[in-house]
Formats: structure tokens, C-alpha cells, sequence
């Protein structure tokens, strides 16, 4: 079993009534998974995505919206349709920004699972089978290969949803598309009405060539990815035997402080 350690704090996560029931009490049981080489290989994979939005995303949409201020302020009359150029522009690249969060997140994933793979189940040939596994099957094999639910993680359900955002970037309308107006209505530009005189206007449809995605769903995405591996560094200091007592002294804390403590009810379900 693997000794070292990446002891990180959970974050700013106030304590709440979960962290507060007793761990050794029935479904309080801390769940525990084999660790492997990959849960130490993904120990960073939070600080990369960080990285990638506060120094690569929000200082390349701030550029723009820059560029978009100053046309908006100048007295040349030309620089109204380029202002209208640059705003397309802008609203493009959130969606390319979008697209490269979720592929950073599926590399990630698919990364893990296969490293976890070639520890676990190395007779099972499932690198082959993670190699073309869709989303679905993703949470199919993170069940067989870590024990637990991949929709038992807190950030399930908007990484769910920068699946369906990266489904409909790629392959344009469907049923990720569909799927998102449902979920998301936020995601699609809004015109006002037509003046009376001209009669109503029936609703624009909710294509992907419509979306403009709010920069506050880049950060929530960006959020959940980082969330996910934090919840996954902290069942690897769980699973952890023998514990040094620093590991100890900090879990504890980490307990307290845990918005989420999965327990071994989070691994209904698991696979054989």
C-alpha cells in the first residue's frame, strides 16, 4: 500500500452537520478505496485547472472586454460595427474556453482511471476499453476501479453538465444541446421584444450558435473539477494504514472543516 502522502487542506469548506456526526457510527463510516500510484500523479490536477482559468481564461476574456470598452468610447463611427466584430469574438472564445475545461477534465479523468487500471485490473484489458469508454461508461469503470459512485461526488452534477457543454460545442445540435437548454436557460443570449407595431415574434431557438456562456460558469466548472480532486485527495488520506500522526492531527481538522465526508452509504451500488 502506498505510504506517501499529499496532505492538502480542503479549502475555506465550513463545517456543517455532516462533519459533525461521529465517523465510526454506522453509515458515518469514513469510505476508504485502494490507493494507488494515480491518486499521487493526480494530486495537482485541482492547482492545474486553477491555473489554467486565472492565468490563461479570465486574462485572455479581460483583453477583450477591454478592447470592446475602448471601441464603445470612440468617436469613429466605423468602430461601432467593429466593436459588434469583437463582442462575436468574445463570445466565441468563452465557448472555446468551455470546451478546453471539460477536455482538460476528460483527459484528467480518463488519465486516472486507466493509470488506476493498470494497478487494479491488469488482467481485465481495461485501458483499451477506457481509451473509447463516453461519459457514461467513465462512471461505469470509476465504480469497478475506486469502489464508489462517481455521482455521489458533490460536483456531479456540473460536471454532468460541462459534459453535455462539450458534447454540444463538438457535435453542434442534439440531445446535449437539448439537454442543456433544460438545465441551463442562462447559457442562451436573450433580445428584447419586437416593438407592438410590429407584431410578437416567436422565440429564437435555443441553438448552440446562440449560447453565450456567462464567464460565471467558467469559474463554477472551473470549481467543480478542482472540488473533485480535493474530494479525492482527501479518500486517499483516508484510505492511508498505518497513518503518521501528522496525517492523523490533519485529518482531523479536515474532518471538521469537510462540506462533503463520504462514507461507505456513498458506495452503494459498487461494482465486483
Amino acid at each position: 500500500m502506498i505510504q506517501t502522502v499529499a496532505v492538502r487542506p480542503s479549502g475555506a469548506a465550513k463545517a456543517n452537520a455532516m462533519a459533525e456526526r461521529d465517523e465510526t457510527d454506522g453509515d458515518g463510516t469514513p469510505f476508504r478505496w485502494r490507493n494507488c500510484r494515480a491518486d499521487i500523479d493526480a494530486c495537482r490536477h485541482d492547482v492545474t485547472i486553477e491555473l489554467y482559468l486565472a492565468d490563461v481564461v479570465l486574462p485572455a476574456l479581460a483583453t477583450l472586454d477591454a478592447k470592446i470598452a475602448l471601441l464603445g468610447e470612440s468617436e469613429d463611427e466605423g468602430d461601432a460595427f467593429f466593436q459588434r466584430d469583437v463582442e462575436e469574438v468574445l463570445i466565441e472564445t468563452k465557448l472555446a474556453f468551455g470546451l478546453s475545461i471539460q477536455s482538460i477534465w476528460e483527459r484528467q479523468l480518463r488519465a486516472y482511471l486507466k493509470r488506476c487500471a493498470r494497478e487494479l485490473r491488469p488482467e481485465a484489458d481495461m485501458t483499451r476499453k477506457l481509451e473509447k469508454a463516453d461519459w457514461g461508461e467513465l462512471a461505469e469503470h470509476f465504480l469497478r476501479l475506486r469502489g464508489i459512485r462517481l455521482d455521489a461526488f458533490p460536483s456531479y452534477p456540473a460536471l454532468d453538465t460541462l459534459q453535455h457543454l462539450g458534447n454540444a460545442c463538438r457535435h453542434g445540435d442534439g440531445a446535449s444541446a437539448l439537454e442543456l437548454a433544460r438545465r441551463c436557460p442562462d447559457l442562451w443570449r436573450t433580445w428584447p421584444p419586437l416593438p407592438e407595431f410590429l407584431g410578437a415574434s416567436a422565440p429564437l431557438p435555443q441553438t448552440v450558435a446562440m449560447i453565450d456562456l456567462p464567464v460565471s460558469r467558467l469559474h463554477a466548472f472551473v470549481a467543480a473539477i478542482a472540488g473533485f480532486w480535493r474530494d479525492a485527495t482527501y479518500i486517499y488520506n483516508e484510505s492511508i494504514e498505518p497513518k503518521h500522526e501528522s496525517l492523523e492531527r490533519h485529518l482531523v481538522r479536515e474532518r471538521r472543516e469537510r462540506l462533503w465526508r463520504p462514507t461507505a452509504a456513498d458506495a452503494q451500488g459498487r461494482a465486483t
